[in-house]
């Protein structure tokens, strides 16, 4: 169902008159501009096909999710700067758009960006500023919050995972994970796509730690800030299929390691 857009997706500035739509407008000014940049908190780093990558985060501008894409598909350089991994989980990155192409259902967040200009770290968030942002920006009911068809991305909270495995399903290693949203909707075996998840637990398997579900979840359960962003996958199967593209607490999960720190230590790619 369409929704009132009141405010220009790109620069926050207010609507003289509503505009209807499910993906969102841009205002006359960014429309006809061309390139421009736009300071980017990351909240999601995931593994796609043929070796590329999905980057998204949030606006800080405008409060809404951007995921920034290439015609080809996103590389790992692209998270790179030398040695150093500079996007990473509540990032600020500045990064150069060349315009909004947003799909009519669900993927509102798509972003062309220019392939010439490199991400420039600007800064790492605190623990307070990343819970002011999950405190407005996360849902409780993820159900109702797919609902309306209008975007992909969310940051749900969470009150505890349930079960965590890892498979190898058509030669690709693979996590998946149970939870219950904040609402009480129990989400069964939802595929991660997360690279720092995925490269975590390739990590503890590879030092003979069978036990790092229990561990997992114990740590994220007893966490009193628990918050899963889930992404839903373009078109496949009949549906649009979610997936957890991050595992969000304060303090954090991972300590504040990055997906290129654990593929480092066993030396291969997840």
């Amino acid at each position: 169902m369409p929704s009132t857009q009141t405010h220009c997706i790109a620069c926050g500035i207010q609507f003289t008159t509503s505009v209807i739509s499910n993906a969102g407008v841009l205002c006359v000014t960014c429309a006809a501009q061309g390139l421009f940049r736009k300071q980017i908190i990351i909240t999601g780093i995931t593994r796609m096909k043929y070796g590329n990558i999905c980057v998204s985060g949030i606006d800080p501008q405008t409060w809404r999710f951007v995921r920034p894409l290439f015609s080809t598909g996103l590389n790992r350089d692209f998270t790179m700067e030398g040695t150093t991994q500079v996007i990473n989980h509540f990032n600020v990155v500045e990064i150069e758009f060349t315009g909004y192409r947003p799909g009519h259902v669900y993927h509102t967040e798509d972003w062309m960006i220019n392939p010439n200009f490199a991400p420039r770290f600007l800064r790492h968030l605190s623990n307070g500023e990343i819970v002011q942002i999950l405190n407005r920006m996360a849902i409780s009911d993820l159900n109702l919050a797919m609902a309306p068809e209008d975007r992909s991305l969310f940051i749900v909270r969470v009150q505890r995972i349930t079960n965590v495995w890892d498979e190898i399903s058509y030669g690709k290693f693979k996590v998946r994970m149970s939870f219950i949203d904040h609402s009480g909707n129990f989400h069964n075996g939802v595929p991660v796509t997360d690279l720092l998840t995925l490269a975590f637990v390739r990590y503890q398997k590879s030092r003979g730690n069978d036990n790092y579900a229990t561990e997992i979840m114990n740590a994220f359960n007893n966490n009193p800030y628990r918050f899963i962003r889930i992404g839903l996958s373009r078109f496949f199967l009949g549906r649009h299929w979610p997936q957890v593209t991050a595992l969000i607490t304060i303090p954090d999960l991972f300590d504040g390691r990055s997906f290129s720190f654990f593929e480092n230590q066993i030396g291969d790619q997840v």
